[in-house]
This record gives structure tokens, sequence and C-alpha cells, in this order.
């Protein structure tokens, strides 16, 4: 191990999670049978309706995808490799042919070589899709060049250009658990036999229900396919102790999910099972696992009780789950995926937080996720953490002894605001306490409410067109409307006016753009099976997508580089119509030069004060900033009646989308980075302190950002050196949590260790890094990226 990369993982990891570990620690593979199998259904149904293609595609999966079972007591596995990415040719296909042989070549997200066999099966079958895929049919519906206004204006991921499905949520792990399969079978049927033949509706409502019932059984004969294999496997296995463990295998994967679970083995491989199945049926980065150690804890506490199984054991079996996470991978292609590096994925556990009666919920199974954590030390799941008045201090304390030997990783975010925000949306209470972080920011209520993020508006650049009259300083093109010669304004008022034209227009834009995305997955992609798991589909015979859990239902926005428009607009108001330091003239000439030759008007701005900083001034002005944007957005529905929703984030399209933006007179350079995070102050400027950054990002009105919000920050490892050093960084989270801060993660690394691993991978295979709200590996990102990382400001104490 290099010289300062401690491994501080527990010698108590057994040696099958520790074999297992290394194996899942490969480069990604992409696996071609998902793309082939479902491409051999579309052949075989092109007769039958959309949704029963759907329906019938899953099945076809999971009865003939290879399976296999390896040293281990959770099975199950979505690809045929053991870190790998499906091909989602349904969504879009002929990137996969374009970039084929590329993916191991690239600078980012590089892959392991195709093999010439699977190349040559890929270009059998993908061709199939011409015309057909969800992503040509979202084009055909979009206006002449307004996918080419979509890459410039923001950062598609979740979407047909994204090319992954809209899988953002949970689905009622907690129902399938308790009923079973074959318990909800009986709900559908039950359904079936409501219907009206005579009512307009009921083809729809017949036809939904009936895909239902076909995925049902899907999954419950893949889980008995796995429950064959563990049979044969015993028969022919020579050492006790391993025949023995196959066989336990194979009577959980008869039962589960089939039926109600009846211990704790048997409920984690039932929630695994349901996991990758809608995973295979709508793959994508952000499928989460909800509130695990609630709905978990009845099978574990009735284990123990019954000494069915030990608290050894138990955290093996998490720790088993937490390798099969690591090796699920998504792949994107280069349009889209500097906009999330390092093989993004966000398969989320929240933990802690209160009951729906309102009681704290910190268990043992709480402390147990954390353990886990600890023994596996994988960039995969992620966990969120949720903190209220009543957290417990042992159980915040461990989260953050857990976080210094993850390098940071977890996500802490608030009850207070995110529970407000939940009750102002129209959620009743309990909805609302029982709330989960999905993907990289949004909360939601597992299985009960569909809350989807949506594209991000480069809000720089739209300061840029309204500093321009709407044209590109880096290419000259006309994006935005004409808003006016900026030399000629008077007032910061009419520089005001003409940003919130250019975001209104383009606001305008994504907001068609994203409705258009959310009806082609609705008409061309439903999935009958995650909607199966969400409460109300059944009841209503439809689609989750298309309002089955109306109206818990809401699609978001997303607010990019927020913190350089209010250092931009602070610089401005203060220097030129203030102090009259510059005139707009010269303010917009130092921009067109890029500031070459102009470092006395540079030095100039650069002397406001930025946010980040605990000042009133910026922080209003970052704030006014973020409510005109949310206000904006929220005059829009969206598909199925969809309330429109705004957040504050950016992934890591903050370096991408810097590419495309000039000079700002923030004093930022044309083509450097973005503000990163969401909310988090411009690399480097919050100057003030840790305490001072969470007072300026706690101001703002998270009450207006009801789709989340994202603040990163980073720490020296000594920072957290010691317990009175921990306990500083535990108050110091609370009273973030407490004073109306929504999310907070860390990156607790020495900026002379990540140096370190630039220069000397090989030595740093392993070294954990927070990219932006998901963790990845450091020698996995792209050298820009690392740099990024690099400059954010490191603090040396709390």
């Amino acid at each position: 191990m290099a010289r300062g990369a401690v491994d501080r993982r527990p010698a108590t990891a057994s040696a099958r999670v520790k074999k297992l570990r290394e194996k899942v620690l490969v480069t990604p593979e992409i696996c071609i049978e998902r793309g082939q199998l479902v491409t051999e259904s579309y052949r075989e149904t092109e007769r039958e309706p959309a949704i029963i293609r759907r329906a019938r595609s899953l099945e076809k999966v999971l009865s003939k995808m290879t399976i296999d079972i390896d040293d281990e007591l959770i099975v199950g596995r979505a690809t045929t490799k053991v870190r790998g990415a499906p091909l989602l040719p349904e969504v879009s296909w002929k990137w996969y042919l374009e970039e084929m042989d590329t993916f191991s070549a690239r600078d980012i997200d590089r892959f392991a070589p195709l093999t010439e066999a699977e190349k040559i099966k890929m270009k059998e079958f993908l061709p199939y899709w011409e015309g057909k895929s969800v992503y040509e049919k979202w084009r055909a519906m979009l206006p002449e060049n307004m996918e080419k206004l979509y890459l410039k204006i923001g950062a598609p991921t979740s979407s047909p250009v994204g090319a992954m499905y809209l899988t953002h949520n949970a689905v009622d792990y907690e129902k399938v658990l308790a009923r079973g399969l074959n318990g909800i079978k009986l709900e559908v049927d039950e359904q079936l036999g409501k219907l009206d033949p005579t009512d307009l509706t009921y083809l729809e409502k017949y036809l939904f229900l009936r895909a239902v019932n076909i995925t049902l059984g899907a999954v419950t004969g893949f889980a008995k396919r796995y429950a064959r294999l563990a049979g044969r496997l015993a028969e022919k296995e020579k050492n006790v102790q391993r025949k023995i463990e196959l066989e336990r295998i194979a009577e959980i994967c008869d039962h589960v999910p089939a039926d109600p679970a009846r211990s704790f083995h048997e409920a984690l491989q039932s929630v695994w099972f349901m996991f990758i199945a809608v995973m295979i049926e709508g793959w994508s980065t952000a499928l989460s696992f909800g509130r695990a150690d609630q709905y978990l804890y009845p099978y574990y506490k009735k284990d123990i009780q019954e000494g069915i199984i030990t608290r050894e054991k138990a955290l093996e079996l998490i720790e088993l789950l937490y390798v099969k996470v690591q090796g699920l991978v998504t792949i994107f292609g280069s349009a889209t995926v500097r906009n999330a590096a390092g093989f993004l994925r966000q398969f989320s556990i929240t933990l802690g937080g209160v009951t729906r009666d309102g009681r704290d919920a910190v268990n043992e199974l709480s402390y147990l996720f954390l353990e886990a954590d600890a023994q596996v030390r994988l960039s995969a799941p992620d966990l969120v953490i949720r903190v209220n008045r009543n957290t417990p201090d042992a159980f915040l304390m461990r989260a953050i002894e857990v976080l210094r030997i993850l390098n940071g990783k977890y996500k802490f975010v608030s009850d207070e605001t995110i529970i407000q925000q939940m009750l102002e949306n129209g959620k009743p209470v309990e909805y609302a306490r029982d709330y989960i972080v999905a993907g990289c920011w949004a909360s939601t209520v597992g299985g009960r409410s569909l809350d989807l993020p949506g594209p991000h508006l480069n809000l720089a650049l739209m300061l840029e067109l309204a500093l321009n009259n709407g044209m590109s300083r880096l290419t000259g093109e006309q994006i935005g409307p004409k808003t006016g010669d900026p030399r000629k304004f008077k007032s910061y008022n009419e520089v005001w006016d003409a940003y919130k034209k250019q975001t209104e227009a383009q606001i305008r834009t994504l907001i068609f753009l994203r409705n258009v995305d959310r009806q082609s997955f609705v008409d061309f992609a439903p999935t009958p099976l995650q909607s199966a798991l969400f409460d109300g589909c059944i009841e209503k015979g439809k689609d989750v997508a298309n309002g089955g859990t109306a109206p818990h239902i809401t699609h978001g926005l997303i607010a990019s580089a927020a913190p350089n428009v209010g250092d931009s607009l602070a610089a401005i108001k203060k220097v030129v119509f203030e102090d009259k330091k510059i005139t707009m003239g010269r303010l917009i000439d130092a921009l067109d030069r890029d500031f070459r030759g102009e470092e006395e008007v540079l030095r100039i701005l650069e002397s406001v004060p930025r946010f980040g900083n605990d000042n009133d001034d910026v922080d209003s002005i970052v704030n006014d900033v973020l409510v005109h944007f949310s206000r904006e957005v929220a005059r829009f529905r969206s598909v199925a009646g969809a309330k429109s929703t705004s957040a504050a984030a950016i992934v890591t399209a903050n370096v991408p989308m810097g590419q495309l933006v000039g000079a700002l007179p923030d004093g930022r350079r044309a083509g450097e980075p973005l503000s990163e995070g969401g909310i988090s102050p411009y690399q480097g400027r919050n100057v003030s302190g840790p305490v001072a950054t969470m007072r300026s990002v706690a101001k703002l009105d998270h009450m207006k950002l009801t789709n989340g919000s994202v603040l990163n920050m980073r720490f020296n490892p000594d920072a957290l050196k010691d317990e009175s050093k921990m306990r500083k960084f535990a108050s110091l989270i609370r009273t973030y949590c407490e004073t109306g801060g929504y999310l907070v993660q860390f990156n607790i690394v020495d900026t002379r260790i990540l140096k370190e691993a630039q220069k000397h991978p090989e030595n740093y295979r392993d070294l954990l890094i927070r990219v932006a709200t998901y963790s990845a590996y450091f020698v996995e990102l792209s050298q820009e990226l690392q740099d990024d990382i690099i400059a954010r400001m490191e603090f040396q104490d709390v």
C-alpha cells in the first residue's frame, strides 16, 4: 500500500467477503446479453401492444440470461459480468456501434475491451432498433435543432440522450417482504375482476394489469432458476459447510420473493432479487434500496431474539450485498459521460431519521449498515444519513468515524428541511417522515411518490447571454433572445432583467424538452414491474410514470452554477454601479478579451466578497438567482399532471458546462470549470472557513428547492483525527441541518495524497473520493475532473 494511503478496514471482514471484494475491483465490462435478449423478444412480439412487449422482454431476459453462483450467500446478478454494464438498445442504440472500439481507450469511465465476437453480435442485433428506440422517437417529436440547443444550454443525463431510464426512486420493498409477489398478484387479479369492459379506460387498465402479472411471474421464475441451480451445485459439492449453504440458498430462492420473507437472510435476498429485476427492466444509476434499516429490522430483530442469526452473520450478509451492488455499472456515450463521470451510480440506502409516527428511527441495523461499509470499503452503495434534533449522538459519531475511514462518502440530510418541503408539496405527514434520498439529491417517498429530477440549465451561460445580447461569447452564435447591448445598461436592475429574460426563455425550452422526454418513456418504455411496487398503480391501472402515484408526482429542473452567477452579479452591482470603479463598457471589453491585458479589472472584480463567506449581500443575490429560477419553473406542469420542482446541483457537468462559457464577471476565465456541487461556493473562494460556508448556504430559501440541492466540502483528515475534533464535526453537521440546510457531503482527504495518486495511480487503486453526490475511485476519473476536485477548498479544521 502506498505511503499515506492508510487501510483502516477492520480485520473482522470474513475471508469470503475479502475474496469477493477483490473480484469486483476490476475494470468494468460491457454485457451484451440483456440487449440481445430484449431484441429477440421484440422481434417475437411485434404484433403485441407496447406494454405487453415490455413485459415479455423482461420475461425473456429473466428466463434466458446466464446465471451462476460464486462462493456467496446472496445470489443473483443483473449482468453476466462481475462488474458490468448492460446494453439498453430500446432506449438508444446507434452510439454503441459508433463508439464500441473506443470504450476501452477513452480517458474517462474506461471499460474493458469488447471481444470481436461480441462486436459481431452487436452489429447483428442492434440495427433492429433503427427508428424504434425511445431516443429516435423522442428526437422525431422535437423541432429542428432543438436537441443541439439542449446540449448547449444544459446537461442531460436521465433522458433518451443519456441513454438510460427514469428509474430514480425506491420501490415498496416492505410490501414485497410482507406479501410476496404471489400476494401482489392476488391484488392484481382482484383489480382485473373489477374492470368494466364498457369503461373507456378498460383496455389501458387491462393491458397494464396483464403486463404486471407477466413481470411478477417472470421475477418469481428468475428466483426459482437460482433455486434449481443452487440445488444442483449442492448435490455435487464436496465441502460439507458449503453444501449446507447451497441447500439453504436453494430453499431461500424457492421461497422468496414469491412468498413473504420469514428470516433476515430471506428478506435480504428478496430485496436483492427485486432490485436487480427492476434494474434489468429499466436500468438507471439511481434506483434506491430506500429505508433498509427500517423495513429489514423486524426480520433482524426476530432472528436475533430466536437465535436464528448472530450479529456477525447478519453483518456478513450486508457486506455481501454491498459487494453485489458494487458490480452494477452504467455506460454513457461520449455525448454525456463527462456530465456524470466516475461510473456514476447512487444506489442509496437511507439510514436513521424518524419513524412514520415521529419517533427516533435509529436501530441496531442502522449501525450494522455503517459497520459493513467500514469493512468492505467500496464506492457503492451510497449511504444517506438523516439528521434531526433527536438523532442519537452515538449514531452520528459512528457515521463520522466511518466517514473518516472512507475519505467522505456519506450524504448528511436534514429531516427538518426535507419533511417541511414534503409537507409544502402536499404530501401527508406520514409520507414526509418516511422520505428517502434517491439518486444524487432528490428526496422522495419509496413506493409511494415519484419525484424525478430533470435536465440542468447552465445559469452561467444565461448570464453570459445577458451580457452579450443573447450570443455565445465563445462561438458568436445567437442562442438566446436579444436583450440589449450590455454596454448601454445604466443600472444593476437592467443587468438583472436581461439575465432573467435569458433564463426564462431557456427554462421554457427545457420544460418542453423534459415533458417530451417523460412522455416518450410513458408511450414507448413503460415499466410494469416497477409500477406494481408503487402505491396507486395497480388500483388505477396506470404506469408509475403515467400518474400511477398521482397526486404524489413531481418532475424537476436543475439550476446549475448559481454561485458563479451570484458572485458575478455581486461584482457588477458593487464595482460598476455602486463604487463606479469600472464602466459596463470596460467590463464587457475585459470579458471579450478573457481578461488578457485587463489585470486591473480582474483585480477589482476579485476584491468583491464571494458567496460562501457569510456575506449577506452576495448570499442574498445567490438566493435571488435560485428563487427566480424556482418560481419560473413552478409555473409549468409536466406529464401526468406532475408539479414542476427545482433543484440546485450539477454532478460533474461543471467541467464540460464550463467549457461552453466564456469569461465571467466573477473573475473566472473562459472554459474553466463552473462552481461544483450546486450550491457549493466556487472552488477556493470560501476562505472564511466551514462555518461561514454553511451559514451562507443555510440562508438560501430551500423551500423553493424541493427537488434538492448539494453542498460539497473538503477537509484535511487531521480535522477528524481524534474524538474531540469529531464531536466538533458532528456539531457542525447538526447546526447545518437544524438551521435550514438540505444536504451536505464531504471529502476527507489530503491534497498531497490526491496529487500522489495522480502520479502513481497503480498504488491508489481503491482510493475513494466524493465526486459530486456519489463516490468513485479517484484513479478512474479523468485528469480534468481530478484537477477540479483538488482545486476545492481544503479546510484544515472545523
